[in-house]
């Protein structure tokens, strides 16, 4: 028996008497109290080879995939057996158009020997045209006490008509006006003088033409094109024709926007001693800014004036706006000037007392400096005010003719001139039931050669206001003050080397009133009362040229 072996079962020998001997301690401790093992033998320790497991691990899924197969969805249509009926689509039920009449004819009669009428025609509603057509008869017989006969004439012709294209306009205007005064402004206690003898008679002839783009996008290049003709001519052979033509082109670049305008304007003016030519070419380019609480212009006036010799002006043409807080205050600033063209229809439509053999010449803003702050205080109170200074050469004023023997008609003088404006304005409207307007300005003129600003008023105030009383009363009033005026007089002065002496002749400044009251008794009828020159006060316009006292017209109106 090899040592190994014999080792073994002795030790599974011991175990087992141990075993034994615990147990029979536990149930018989009285029996035994000892047990003794002797064992004999050599014992070598010896390591059994360990045998590698070659074997990798293995993971048996237990998942079962299901195989998905193919499908398709035939479709088949059921017969329901149900009708739907329509429902007729919302429509929204507007007010009731206005009923308008093609008809409007006014009468009236005044104080002054001052017959009144006026005529309207137009044309009802239209999408694709609009045409119509006005005359008027305005005249009076008055005399005034200690002047000369003060009657006058106004008579008028218009018609107008529109065409709507696709995306544009076409405008077309006639004109014709026969306006008669006389000149009046003498002494008629040392002068008895026949009224054909100091009649002046104008006639006045004109006529439009337009073409106006309404693109509904900005980037296009929308414009406005404008042909006009006129023609005037006077009882002493005095006329004059003009042609003109303005436009503008206006278009988006990069959300910003410009527009370029541009003018030719040629007069022809002839009287029994001279013919004056003058055309004025305009160019006026500018860039619009316009951002969320500013809006800026950039651009420039180019104009030519090709009198009796050629002259280039170049101005700037700037304005800058920013609006501080919603609305309610918005300052502004900018710079400009121009070419005005002082013609004989201009100059006789300030005063019809003038000669018909006038010398012309054009004025000249070389700057006009300005800057103000504007904008709403409530939705219906707006306000503005402005103030300016101006460069301006050959400023047209009147004068006092004393080549005349009755000193009753009035020649045109330039001189450059200075001139500070302030101007403020603040209106009011309440819908279409009632608007006010105020407007006050002040002027002062620092003249380079002449002693004053002849015939121009340094405050002119003015208040209008309409009110409409649910379409049944209306009224208006217009109430207006002009300050002191100055006429240039001579008197004789040996030191002066004419052997004369210019002075400075002070009109009275001037307030009045007007106030005109309308009462619809139907739709179609209604009654007018106008009251003029309600502080029955006499004042001069011109020097030896006196307005008319108090006047009151009354008529009616009648549409159909």
């Amino acid at each position: 028996m090899s040592a190994l072996k014999r080792h073994t079962i002795e030790t599974l020998a011991l175990l087992i008497a141990i075993v034994v001997f615990h147990t029979n301690s536990i149930f018989a401790q009285d029996t035994l109290t000892s047990f003794t093992v002797i064992s004999y033998g050599e014992y070598r320790p010896t390591v059994v080879d360990a045998n590698k497991i070659y074997e990798n691990p293995s993971i048996n899924d237990s998942t079962k995939k299901i195989p998905v197969s193919g499908y398709t969805i035939n479709s088949k249509k059921i017969n329901t057996g149900f009708t739907v009926e329509p429902i007729a689509p919302a429509q929204m039920v507007g007010e009731p158009l206005t009923k308008l009449y093609n008809h409007l004819a006014k009468i009236g009669m005044g104080t002054y020997t001052t017959p009144y009428a006026e005529l309207w025609y137009n044309m009802l509603r239209s999408k694709d045209y609009a045409y119509g057509m006005r005359l008027k008869h305005l005249s009076s017989s008055s005399t005034l006490k200690e002047y000369g006969f003060a009657g006058y004439s106004d008579n008028e012709i218009s018609f107008y008509g529109k065409k709507f294209l696709k995306e544009h306009s076409l405008i077309g205007n006639f004109d014709y006006a026969r306006n008669v005064i006389h000149f009046y402004g003498y002494d008629a206690s040392l002068n008895s003088l026949k009224k054909e003898t100091t009649a002046q008679r104008f006639n006045y002839f004109s006529g439009n033409a337009e073409l106006m783009s309404h693109y509904s996008k900005a980037e296009r290049y929308n414009h406005d094109i404008k042909l006009s003709y006129y023609n005037l001519f006077d009882t002493y052979n005095a006329s004059e024709n003009n042609i003109k033509a303005t436009g503008f082109v206006q278009t988006a670049i990069n959300k910003e926007t410009l527009k370029v305008n541009a003018a030719i304007d040629y007069y022809n003016y002839r009287n029994e001693i001279d013919t004056v030519n003058n055309t004025i070419i305009t160019v006026n380019p500018n860039f619009i800014a316009t951002g969320e609480q500013y809006k800026a212009s950039i651009g420039a006036t180019a104009s030519i004036d090709i009198f009796s010799n050629s002259k280039f002006y170049f101005y700037p043409n700037v304005e800058f706006s920013y609006n501080v807080f919603e609305n309610i205050i918005i300052p502004y600033a900018g710079a400009t000037g121009g070419v005005k063209k002082n013609s004989f229809k201009t100059l006789t439509d300030a005063n019809p007392f003038v000669l018909s053999q006038l010398t012309m010449k054009n004025s000249n803003t070389k700057y006009d400096i300005y800057g103000g702050i504007k904008g709403t205080l409530s939705s219906t109170i707006a306000y503005n005010a402005h103030v300016g200074y101006s460069s301006v050469s050959n400023l047209a004023l009147y004068v006092n003719d004393t080549n005349e023997l009755l000193h009753n008609r009035f020649n045109v003088i330039y001189d450059d001139a200075n001139i500070l404006n302030i101007r403020g304005e603040l209106s009011y409207q309440n819908r279409e039931k009632l608007r006010i307007n105020l407007v006050g300005e002040y002027f002062n003129y620092k003249m380079k050669n002449e002693l004053r600003a002849w015939y121009k008023p340094q405050v002119e105030i003015s208040l209008s206001a309409n009110y409409n009383l649910r379409d049944k009363i209306t009224a208006k009033i217009d109430l207006f003050y002009i300050d002191n005026q100055f006429a240039k007089q001579f008197t004789p002065d040996s030191s002066a080397p004419t052997g004369v002496k210019t002075v400075a002749k002070e009109l009275k400044g001037v307030f009045d009133a007007n106030i005109g009251l309308e009462y619809r008794y139907t739709k179609k009828l209604g009654f007018f009362l106008n009251f003029n020159n309600i502080a029955n006060f006499r004042y001069y316009r011109y020097t030896n040229y006196p307005t008319q006292k108090f006047s009151l017209m009354c008529g009616l109106s009648y549409s159909f």
